[in-house]
């Protein structure tokens, strides 16, 4: 009886090892005026937009680390480009403020590869940082604003 037992508590406990993440991604995709329709939609949960955007990329990646069992926390990632008129950048660099330090390597925080859109390491070397709260509601990751290029570059997390 022992015997048969102890079989079956390892068989159980074989069969409860981990299961692969299951990943998904949601993308903003359209035409430029859909899209950025459908970043101002989500932004606007967050922040009193200062202005209209000109362009807008936005992608959330889910992990779901439920292992298929019960349902379990899952992790998410919002990143994003967004660009706007020149002549806003001291009404984004106020409703954003204060800055924060800068961030030595801002990279894609997503599960995926970046997107195609999501912009080369060069482009953040003028970028003021500030923390993410303000503008996407999740407190962990960074906020990017690039003074020259009138855009924002963001990735943000959920653990």
């Amino acid at each position: 009886m022992k015997v048969i037992l102890s079989i079956l508590l390892v068989c159980t406990l074989s069969a409860c090892g981990p299961t692969p993440q299951k990943q998904t991604r949601a993308e903003i995709t359209g035409t430029q005026t859909e899209r950025v329709t459908r970043a101002t939609a989500i932004l606007a949960k967050y922040a009193t937009l200062p202005g209209p955007l000109l362009d807008a990329h936005m992608a959330e990646d889910i992990a779901d680390n439920s292992g298929g069992m019960v349902p379990g926390p899952s992790d998410s990632t919002l990143s994003g480009v967004i660009t706007f008129p020149a002549a806003d950048l001291p009404k984004w660099q106020k409703i954003l403020a204060p800055q924060t330090s800068h961030v030595d390597s801002p990279s894609y925080g997503g599960h995926s590869p970046a997107p195609t859109w999501w912009p080369a390491a060069a482009a953040f070397k003028d970028c003021e940082y500030y923390e993410p709260k303000k503008l996407t509601g999740r407190t962990f990751g960074f906020v990017a604003l690039s003074p020259s290029a009138a855009a924002i570059y963001f990735s943000t997390f959920s653990p």
